[in-house]
């Protein structure tokens, strides 16, 4: 992609307000998890989730040698979290039975399908269990930062 269009392309992404995601998946006693937000719902009917993993993320190999995984919804607040798996390590932050702790939702995912997506693929995951944490404020990503969603009292 020209430098000019790849840039354009990039501010024009910053402006779209996303969820922030854990994706985490586990093989042969190997965990791996990635913050992503290139994520969203595909179907009700089946049940269907997509996300976007670049080719060479680490969790990779591991998502599709497991089959599966997990997608664990932020809440505000964990922020940290976020950081941590997007490969700026936080103390005191890990998976709990490939899972986010306190995380507002987790999606246990079968690997349904996966396409080629340029230097990414794209994911699609069935989704075969749902647990529900406290509802509250998510974590948002916008503008190259995180932001607060107004939440009702």
């Amino acid at each position: 992609m020209a430098d000019g269009l790849q840039e354009a392309f990039r501010e024009a992404l910053a402006r779209f307000a996303a969820g922030v995601t854990v994706v985490s998946a586990r093989h042969g006693g190997e965990e791996r998890g990635m913050t992503a937000t290139a994520f969203m719902s595909l179907s009700l009917e089946p049940p269907l989730v997509a996300l976007g993993i670049h080719e060479k993320a680490k969790l990779w190999p591991v998502l599709e040698a497991a089959r599966a995984f997990s997608v664990s919804l932020l809440r505000e607040g964990q922020e940290a979290v976020s950081q941590h798996f997007a490969g700026r390590p936080q103390e005191g932050v890990a998976l709990e039975e490939g899972r986010v702790p306190g995380a507002l939702a987790v999606l246990r995912c079968r690997l349904e399908a996966v396409y080629p997506g340029g230097d990414h693929r794209l994911v699609v995951g069935r989704v075969e269990r749902v647990e529900l944490g406290e509802m509250g404020p998510p974590l948002m990503y916008f503008a190259r930062g995180y932001r607060r969603v107004v939440w009702p009292s």
